[in-house]
């Protein structure tokens, strides 16, 4: 694993369209063209202008009931049309491990990991992952964790 190898392996983001997002519980799951995928578990926003749209932490506004009701899904339900389609103009990060993805659409996602008040912070834990979603799990895979990486390139399969 290099630096150079992480780099150009995030910027394959560029030129991708968000064809689809989710959340699950303080967690955010972006699927990109091309099978490219974004797990966000750490403190991980979508921004448009100075509006933010929808955060991880929103999960936090659970009812403790249905697991539907918390502004997490609200907002997402709410700005899911002016998300998708968005094409990745620039994917960047930084070296705090912060991953910054801006589309032609007014949209960025910041996935912020010099945010202490991220519950995944105190501990070494996965905050956000990147990777190539195969069905023989041949694809790259890029784990980030708070303080460190992990990076598996693309498997050749014969």
């Amino acid at each position: 694993m290099t630096e150079p190898d992480i780099t150009a392996f995030i910027r394959t983001l560029v030129g991708k369209k968000l064809e689809s997002f989710c959340c699950e519980a303080d967690i955010l799951d972006f699927g990109f063209s091309d099978d490219l995928v974004l797990h966000a578990m750490g403190c991980t926003r979508v921004v448009r202008g100075s509006d933010i749209l929808l955060t991880t932490c929103d999960y936090q506004s659970w009812d403790g009931e249905v697991s539907t009701n918390n502004d997490e899904w609200w907002n997402m339900t709410q700005y899911r049309a002016e998300m998708i389609g968005g094409t990745v103009l620039t994917a960047e990060i930084n070296p705090l491990h912060d991953l910054i993805i801006t589309m032609d659409n007014g949209v960025t996602v910041q996935c912020l990991i010099a945010n202490a008040a991220s519950p995944h912070y105190g501990e070494e834990q996965e905050q956000w992952a990147l990777f190539e979603h195969t069905d023989n799990h041949s694809g790259a895979f890029l784990t980030v964790y708070n303080k460190e990486m992990d990076f598996s390139p693309r498997k050749e399969i014969r």
